[in-house]
């Protein structure tokens, strides 16, 4: 009788073995796919944050090329401005020694 106890002692040893072995296989699997998830969440925020600082980037070249486009053009003004200034201050002085030469010049045309 011993030996038919011990036998059915071993099967519910191996039974009970089984179900915790099911038990645990459950639990890797769960949390196997918890930490896919997690992976999935991670690349997604990846690529999202990638994108932003790809639009961001963009954002800021083109706003920097915007702003020194602005100053050139200031800049240029500013010179333009300033050139007309000069050429409306500058004033002809003529001699009457230069007159006469010019007007010489002009009547040698017509002679």
């Amino acid at each position: 009788m011993s030996d038919i106890q011990d036998q059915e002692q071993y099967i519910k040893s191996l039974e009970q073995i089984k179900q915790i072995e099911e038990a645990v296989q459950k639990e890797i699997n769960e949390r196997k796919e918890e930490v896919q998830n997690q992976i999935k969440a991670i690349e997604a925020d990846l690529e999202d944050t990638i994108a932003n600082a790809e639009n961001e980037g963009v954002l800021l070249v083109e706003s920097s090329i915007e702003k020194a486009r602005m100053k050139a053009n200031e800049e240029a003004q500013k010179t333009i401005s300033e050139a007309e200034t000069k050429a409306k201050n500058i004033s002809f002085h003529y001699y009457q020694t230069m007159m006469k030469e010019i007007m010489e010049i002009l009547l040698s045309g017509i002679k």
